[in-house]
């Protein structure tokens, strides 16, 4: 049992961790600009741009987030991340910029990897695998 005066000790953060922040950050760049690029008008442009966003932002927080009471367990979770990381991938391509889609696939496809190869590695606290 751990000690309320004394807090855990926060993960360690890495070059894997630091990566897939990067990439989240850029999945939600490349929805805005999908979302800026798809439509005709500005307020339906400026609507989707934001929206977009902010529905990814909810998952992530509900179904990924590390302290989320209802986090998924790992294998959804990264079939979840490789889901929203292909769609925004291919939302970049659809309004023209296909290079910048494979971009992020390519990239957030190999952090998945290496996080998840990590995670595998590393012992489950409390005894459950999450």
């Amino acid at each position: 049992m751990s000690d309320p005066a004394r807090p855990e000790p926060s993960p360690r953060v890495g070059a894997w961790e630091a990566l897939a922040f990067g990439c989240e950050l850029a999945l939600l760049a490349a929805l805005a600009v999908a979302g800026w690029l798809g439509a005709d008008g500005t307020l339906p442009r400026l609507a989707l741009a934001v929206v977009l966003p902010v529905l990814v932002v909810a998952m992530w927080a509900v179904w990924m987030a590390p302290r989320s009471p209802r986090r998924l367990a790992r294998g959804q979770r990264i079939a979840v991340q490789v889901l929203l990381f292909v769609l925004a991938g291919a939302a970049l391509a659809a309004v023209g910029h296909r290079w910048w889609g494979l971009a992020l696939v390519a990239i957030s496809g190999l952090d998945v990897v290496g996080l998840a190869s990590r995670e595998r590695a590393r012992p489950v606290a409390g005894g459950r695998a999450r």
